[in-house]
């Protein structure tokens, strides 16, 4: 093998190229900040072409100082999507990025279709039923129906986006109708401007509201309700596959994986493995083995990862504001940087309740409408007092989908993996491990996505089996549930959710 693999990393900030030693030291890495546009409120694009600039700066700027590479692992943000030309290369319109809510009212219509709420009913049976046989909900089919309860269609949709443009991009219909039309996520607009080829991976794929878990495929009926014509979507194929050599690089694209399976991916491929990325909200996923398990209010089945031979599943449950909510705190003065939060969570005190969902509670509630609140404010409430309720708040928030995913799945956890930007913060991890009664582990390199890309790319190159399991990534320090006495704080927490609700 070469000294080296290459990972981008598109995500919804920037872009990273990074060289990776055999042994997964960085050698080189490259930051390229992204710049988001704003048309109107709610809307949230990115120029596509800009975007394979970067890219191309990226490849450019590793080759030149650390030499051609083994091969390119791709990892990246889920959901946006973009349509081009695929005679010119030309995008019909920007990428519209998973943060962009300009869907709502297509949403609602579409959400209210009867098929969809036929499929509703059929999956409150198929529950109902396997709460007195529960071997109903164990059969492929049976799962899937059951799942059917909890579907919905949500702003952050590839589908929706493109249902979107269908209805307002110019000369797109007619595009279609000639066969011009190319659509897919990040990852696919990368990889057919590198190689030529139209794909996509099933981790990817997973996220985009167009695919069924179940069955390995795009899911006929949300075509069909949506209006989604086949022939535009990208081919499927496993993270073992070999995409295609580079053009003007001489070398492979080894594997796309999407940035929270990778991050997951790092942290191991058993079941049971728990990772939680903090970043500007926080994604927590949990591997359920090779069988795809239905989901549950703000709890969503999805691919971890797929080999020629076999898939692994998990689910996943999130929290809208995380790293946003510290920034958030930055904002208003309370805090100047993360060094701070320390010594206010050592001066505050405990006696307010803090609900920090500044953009809606998700999982496991998925009410969008409720949003931050803080309780019990007296004249004696310092800023110490709001950045450790904030924190408290976090850690309750992250307590609650880890109990969640483990009802659901029915597997019980003995650790997280805890990175991302915000897990950083000492005093987050620690209430997050009191109060969910879990180890969590925070690792040396905080960007798991692109070391998770890294090994898979790696495996690829070497064709070694992607499933196999290794060590655990090395770990930069671990916090375990004290014994300080927190009743109080959940049950005033319980009391506030309650009202809100």
């Amino acid at each position: 093998m070469k000294k080296h693999i290459f990972v981008l990393d598109v995500g919804t900030t920037n872009i990273k190229g990074i060289s990776f030693s055999e042994g997964g030291e960085i050698l080189e890495s490259k930051e390229i900040k992204t710049e988001p546009i704003f048309p109107k409120q709610g809307w949230v694009e990115q120029d596509p072409k800009k975007l394979i600039d970067a890219v191309y700066y990226l490849l450019d700027h590793l080759e030149d100082n650390v030499g051609k590479a083994a091969g390119v692992g791709i990892t990246n943000q889920r959901s946006s999507s973009v349509v081009w030309d695929k005679e010119t290369g030309e995008p019909f319109y920007n990428i519209i990025t998973w943060q962009d809510t300009r869907t709502k009212e297509i949403v609602d219509k579409y959400s209210s279709k009867s098929m969809v709420k036929f499929g509703k009913f059929l999956g409150d049976m198929v529950n109902g039923l396997a709460k007195v046989i529960p071997q109903v909900k164990r059969t492929e089919r049976g799962a899937y129906i059951a799942n059917l309860s909890y579907v919905s269609f949500g702003t952050n949709h590839t589908s929706m986006h493109l249902r979107w443009m269908m209805d307002n991009v110019k000369g797109l219909e007619k595009g279609m109708k000639e066969g011009r039309v190319l659509f897919g996520t990040l990852d696919t607009w990368v990889a057919w401007n590198l190689t030529g080829k139209h794909v996509t991976d099933f981790t990817n794929a997973s996220a985009t509201g167009i695919f069924d878990p179940f069955y390995l495929k795009w899911s006929d009926n949300v075509m069909d309700i949506v209006g989604i014509p086949s022939k535009i979507l990208p081919k499927m194929i496993a993270n073992d596959k070999k995409i295609g050599m580079i053009k003007g690089y001489d070398i492979p694209l080894l594997t796309m994986i999407a940035d929270q399976q990778a991050s997951l991916y790092m942290s191991g491929v058993d079941r049971g493995i728990m990772n939680m990325t903090n970043g500007t909200g926080s994604f927590i996923d949990v591997i359920v083995g090779e069988k795809a398990i239905p989901g549950d209010v703000g709890i969503y089945p999805m691919v971890a990862i797929g080999s020629s031979k076999k898939v692994l599943y998990l689910l996943e449950g999130f929290i809208n504001s995380m790293g946003s909510a510290i920034d958030w705190l930055k904002e208003v003065g309370l805090i100047e940087d993360y060094s701070d939060l320390s010594s206010a969570c050592k001066k505050g005190r405990c006696d307010l309740t803090f609900v920090p969902s500044l953009s809606g509670l998700a999982t496991p509630y998925e009410k969008p409408e409720i949003k931050g609140n803080i309780l019990n404010i007296t004249m004696d409430t310092s800023k110490e007092d709001l950045v450790k309720g904030m924190i408290i708040g976090l850690a309750m928030r992250s307590a609650e989908v880890i109990e969640s995913l483990e009802k659901v799945s029915k597997v019980n956890v003995d650790r997280i993996l805890a990175d991302g930007g915000a897990s950083r913060s000492d005093e987050l991890l620690q209430m997050v491990s009191d109060l969910s009664g879990k180890k969590i582990e925070r690792p040396k390199l905080l960007n798991a996505s692109a070391y998770g890309a890294f090994m898979l790319a790696k495996r690829v190159y070497k064709d070694q089996d992607i499933l196999k399991s290794w060590r655990k990534p090395q770990v930069e320090k671990t916090f375990e549930p004290t014994s300080k006495d927190y009743r109080k704080i959940k049950e005033d927490w319980d009391k506030v959710l309650k009202l809100l609700l």
